[in-house]
């Protein structure tokens, strides 16, 4: 992609990486159809302007979008808005935004290539928009392309900063935040989350994305035993985020995850539970299911833990944004119940799943994991914190279960979005 910027000089900005193989996007969705997946691909390819795009068929190909339409009904607008761009009769914003809608469903689907491609060549259409290579960010944050989910962050935070659109920069910290975490370099993630707090506070009406920037603080606190710290932080977003945002039921598991770190298993239990009833994505499924697996077994239900753990093994082939999380969480479940094979099975697939994502803080815990079940030793002791707050704990979890038990989000019952097959087996 270049730096064909409006207005910027293209030396202020950072350059975005070079572009995936178009090639591989055809695999990724020919179980939606040839000429879908064709049409996906012949979109990216010639906004991106490869070789031998500019002397391609133009009229003959185009013609050939007709065939895809219907294949993915709520689709069907952007592929016509693409198609109009590539006859010189639509406006390039919209087709930019046209592919971020196709990126935005791949994404749902759990489809790398086709997410993380479609959402970059919307980024190379509009260089400028820092909007735009803020999706191209999520897309690879989310499919664990670390190297390249940072360059777009940075890309839009500096595009952002130098056109004032602050919504976009504090999002452009949070995710470049959540990369570092994920790199296990906390100190990074914490100083990019508390640059995207200190910028949310100042925009009026924006207290949702206040919000998620204390989400993320609490699950840092959390991992690195600032228990205090989290549980203002979990407080603050739970005030913070709509009656009905699309995070809250990732925030009460989250919350969850905080008291199982404080060996609250007990609560974290009901809790959690509460998540799993509710409509979430089905790549949330596998790590809320992994999550109550181990707070089951934290309380020695060893039936409640191979239940859990069954939901997961039964979601993750076809969902695994979160596979190296999810069988971490399942060999620390394993371990607490002394189910020494099972343990040192889950936690060699998620060395190998975050050995090959570079997912460095599942990595190092899945190792620590490993190195006490072959010691059969004990992983870690309650904390001293844990009866000093479990009055304030207790508070905060009937308010949690309060509002998911009110909340209305997004339904994702939607089987064109993930295919007939895929949906029915997320939901068996």
């Amino acid at each position: 992609m270049t730096n064909r910027l409006r207005g910027i000089h293209p030396r202020l900005v950072p350059r975005a990486p070079d572009p995936r193989p178009s090639l591989a996007l055809l695999p990724a969705l020919r179980d939606v159809g040839d000429d879908f997946a064709w049409a996906v691909w012949y979109a990216v390819w010639r906004v991106r302007g490869e070789d031998g795009a500019e002397a391609s068929a133009t009229r003959e190909a185009l013609d050939r979008f007709d065939a895809a339409l219907g294949c993915v009904p709520q689709l069907d607008e952007p592929l016509r808005t693409v198609a109009d761009y590539l006859r010189g009769i639509g406006p390039r914003a919209d087709a930019a935004d046209a592919l971020l809608r196709v990126s935005e469903w791949a994404l749902e689907r759990g489809a790398d290539e086709p997410a993380i491609q479609c959402a970059e060549a919307a980024a190379a259409l509009v260089p400028e928009s820092a909007r735009r290579a803020l999706a191209a960010g999520r897309a690879n944050r989310i499919f664990s392309q670390a190297a390249r989910a940072a360059l777009y962050y940075e890309r839009a935070m500096t595009l952002a900063r130098l056109r004032r659109q602050w919504r976009t920069y504090v999002r452009a910290h949070v995710g470049l935040g959540q990369v570092k975490k994920a790199l296990g370099e906390p100190a990074a993630a914490r100083a990019h989350y508390y640059t995207a707090a200190r910028a949310a506070r100042s925009l009026s009406g924006e207290k949702w994305l206040a919000a998620q920037t204390r989400h993320d603080l609490l699950v840092l606190a959390a991992e690195e035993g600032a228990f205090d710290e989290a549980l203002r932080h979990a407080r603050q977003a739970l005030e913070w985020y709509p009656r009905h945002h699309s995070r809250l039921p990732a925030l009460v598991h989250d919350f969850g995850f905080l008291l199982m770190r404080l060996h609250l298993y007990a609560p974290a239990v009901p809790l959690l539970a509460s998540v799993m009833r509710a409509s979430i994505p089905p790549q949330d499924q596998v790590i809320g299911w992994s999550t109550l697996a181990r707070a089951a077994a934290g309380t020695a239900d060893e039936s409640g833990y191979r239940a859990a753990a069954e939901e997961v093994l039964r979601r993750v082939g076809l969902f695994d944004v979160h596979a190296a999380a999810a069988f971490e969480n399942l060999a620390f479940g394993a371990h607490l119940l002394e189910l020494w094979e099972l343990a040192e099975q889950y936690a060699t697939r998620s060395i190998e799943i975050s050995t090959t994502k570079a997912q460095n803080e599942s990595l190092n815990n899945a190792r620590r994991v490993l190195t006490a079940t072959h010691a059969k030793a004990v992983l870690s002791h309650r904390s001293v914190d844990a009866e000093r707050l479990r009055g304030p704990v207790a508070d905060l979890s009937r308010e949690m279960a309060s509002r998911l038990a009110a909340w209305r989000g997004s339904t994702w019952k939607r089987k064109h979005q993930y295919g007939p097959e895929r949906w029915k087996s997320s939901q068996a």
